[in-house]
């Protein structure tokens, strides 16, 4: 915090921000032991899941799982590192062992945002303890609970293993290299590079836009550094080359052009550059929702105190801006490139995350710049008089925490639902989820879950079969349910999990 603000004050304000999330994580964590696979967990979890039925070996799972990648490489796409993940889904060690997908996507999620951005606090900023871990809780919580369609992202395996997990893979590796740059031993600054190389590559494997634009951010980090002659270029270089070898592989998969044959032809450069602009600015504009601008209001008076912490000159704001904005808005360019004009929600959702870290850094850069171009400003007064005195620090954080909880109300939607009684559409998050474990939905839900996997096991081999609808569906806890077509391609997922010939929902006026 700072050196006027007492070390017991600055322990009881981080322990009471960490309180509050840490009981804001329950609820999440809790409504994952109601999670049930869906659409492409099926697809890819198929071959996986028989396997395991008829061995109980772990090993052997593994082995089809790699044979079948090398399979998909050939035939499909070329995200090795991702395919390989993709068909380890929970649900083919059973129905109940599922709950471990949202407990591995939220862990790693939560994991790599706190790692990364207080190491970023304190390295690069030169934050103490206290005020590096209380920004990226900060950071941390707001992005998971105003996340665009959490389900993509958490609570959805096949999903978010191939973007949320890819994306926070990337933010370890800019902990780690944020590390091997400003580690105070050589022998942790060595450990941290020699880290960094496998796990760039893995990420290489990953997703094409995590992969990208963590390329591109690399070369320009490394680019910097060369050129301000600091010998700190050469571990960021050395992961940079191990993900571009791993892209190349990747890019140069023979599946990819069979992929691109279905899926339609490319939209053009151009036009993938235009949709990446227009999107980056949308993007922008959704997520800064109420309580989102109150923690960046909040966050200001720090930021502009610990600029003046830093020897950088902080010369060109809207250089930065501008070529920081561009870096943003390239993690859609490949999507765009390849099928136009679509954005799946679990991609919108990385693209959505890593917005907090394009808003902070400029943040943190236009305060580096007024404090050094306007001495004297007024939220350079605004920032000593908040950290002169802890009284004064108690009552900023409560008005901010008075105007984050009426952000959060006013995000939440009572309309009339399908029975005539209230509908309840809520946000943040962990409100969401806490609802649905109160209100029994997500109970309801995972039984019929159940009780519906238990029925279509006990069918006979190519059976057509007509199921139920849900009559309970979480909305943080649902991707989608199959329809009443069987040639749906959900549908026809879920017949190829269970070796049926068909599988679709029952008419409305059959139930």
């Amino acid at each position: 915090m700072d050196t006027k603000i007492s070390q017991i004050y600055q322990k009881r304000f981080v322990t009471a921000l960490a309180a509050v999330f840490l009981l804001a994580l329950i609820p999440l964590y809790v409504l994952g032991f109601y999670a049930h696979p869906s659409v492409d967990d099926y697809y890819y979890g198929a071959e996986t899941a028989a396997l395991w039925q008829e061995s109980s070996d772990a090993g052997a799972v593994v082995k089809l799982s790699w044979d079948m990648m090398k399979d998909s490489y050939q035939t499909w796409q070329g995200n090795f590192a991702a395919i390989f993940l993709m068909r380890l889904e929970p649900g083919l060690f059973g129905e109940e062992a599922y709950a471990a997908a949202p407990l591995i996507l939220l862990t790693s999620f939560v994991a790599a945002f706190l790692t990364s951005f207080y190491l970023a606090f304190r390295r690069l900023l030169k934050a103490g303890k206290a005020a590096a871990l209380g920004a990226a809780i900060a950071i941390t919580f707001c992005a998971l609970e105003f996340c665009y369609r959490p389900v993509d992202s958490f609570y959805w395996f096949n999903g978010g293993i191939y973007y949320t997990f890819f994306f926070a893979l990337s933010h370890f590796l800019y902990a780690l290299l944020i590390q091997a740059t400003t580690g105070q031993t050589g022998a942790g600054r060595l450990t941290a590079a020699v880290l960094a190389t496998p796990l760039a590559f893995l990420i290489g494997g990953g997703n094409y836009s995590t992969a990208l634009s963590c390329a591109v951010l690399l070369a320009s980090i490394a680019v910097f550094l060369f050129l301000t002659k600091r010998k700190a270029w050469i571990p960021v270089a050395v992961s940079l080359a191990a993900l571009l070898i791993s892209l190349l592989i990747s890019i140069l998969a023979p599946g990819n052009a069979v992929r691109q044959s279905v899926t339609g032809e490319s939209s053009g450069v151009i036009k993938a550059l235009f949709y990446s602009f227009a999107y980056g600015g949308y993007s922008l504009a959704e997520g800064l929702k109420v309580p989102v601008l109150v923690l960046w209001l909040g966050l200001l008076p720090l930021f502009y105190r610990l600029s003046g912490r830093t020897n950088f000159k902080y010369h060109f704001p809207l250089l930065v801006l501008l070529f920081t904005f561009g870096l943003y808005s390239s993690q859609g360019t490949a999507l765009f490139y390849a099928q136009g004009l679509r954005m799946p929600p679990r991609m919108s959702n990385i693209i959505y995350f890593n917005a907090y870290l394009f808003t902070a850094f400029n943040l943190a850069y236009l305060c580096g710049w007024l404090r050094r171009r306007f001495p004297g400003n007024i939220l350079e007064k605004i920032s000593d008089k908040l950290f002169a005195s802890e009284k004064q620090l108690t009552r900023f954080a409560l008005v901010c925490v008075l105007f984050f909880a009426l952000g959060c109300i006013g995000l939440c939607r009572v309309e009339e639902g399908e029975n005539g009684g209230a509908a309840f559409d809520l946000e943040p998050l962990s409100v969401n989820a806490a609802y649905s474990l109160v209100s029994g939905e997500a109970a309801c839900f995972d039984e019929e879950m159940q009780a519906r996997a238990a029925f279509l096991s006990q069918q006979p081999e190519g059976a057509e079969v007509l199921l139920k609808p849900l009559s309970a569906a979480p909305k943080a806890l649902v991707h989608s349910d199959i329809t009443e077509d069987p040639a749906d391609f959900k549908n026809d997922h879920l017949a190829r999990f269970y070796h049926l010939g068909s599988v679709a929902l029952q008419a409305a006026a059959e139930n």
